[in-house]
């Protein structure tokens, strides 16, 4: 008995964690209509102003495809157009992860705050990656953003008393 119970429990573990990593795009799928609708309306947002209710669409398509890059790509450019660079670079390195998966091809991008650019995907795929080259292209100008961003200064330690 307790060999079937702990065989059970490896197994659900198993499937735990082995699902999520099934349910990405296995070389060139399209996007299923749960990730794409919001993905879409998103954007629809961002570009209207509405950043708030576009984050709230991307973020509804990473619960059914947790490492979309398109999601995950416009989610960076409001984090970046916040402020938030880290966020932004962690977005998009988690974009960057299965990006050459994804082969919607990209209708429109926008400039948020004019450094990265937001996606618009289409439900017509290519022979590869569309939004790859892109991601990549705003990893780099945000890491340069990053680099030169002044930090903090420190405080300086006061000269020791003899």
């Amino acid at each position: 008995m307790r060999k079937l119970v702990t065989a059970v429990l490896t197994l659900t573990l198993a499937l735990m964690v082995a699902i999520p990593v099934m349910a990405q795009p296995k070389g060139g799928a399209m996007m299923t209509k749960d990730v794409f609708t919001p993905i879409v309306l998103g954007f629809d947002m961002m570009r209207d102003g509405k950043y708030d209710a576009a984050e709230v669409q991307f973020k509804k398509a990473l619960k059914a495809d947790r490492y979309n890059p398109f999601a995950l790509n416009n989610l960076a450019a409001l984090a970046e157009r916040k402020g938030k660079l880290k966020d932004a670079l962690a977005y998009l390195t988690d974009a960057s992860e299965y990006a050459d998966r994804y082969v919607n091809k990209v209708q429109q991008t926008c400039f948020v705050g004019g450094l990265c650019a937001a996606v618009k995907p289409i439900k017509q795929g290519g022979e590869k990656s569309t939004i790859a080259p892109i991601i990549a292209e705003n990893m780099k100008k945000l890491q340069a953003k990053i680099a030169a961003t002044p930090t903090a200064p420190q405080p300086s330690t006061p000269p020791k008393m003899k």
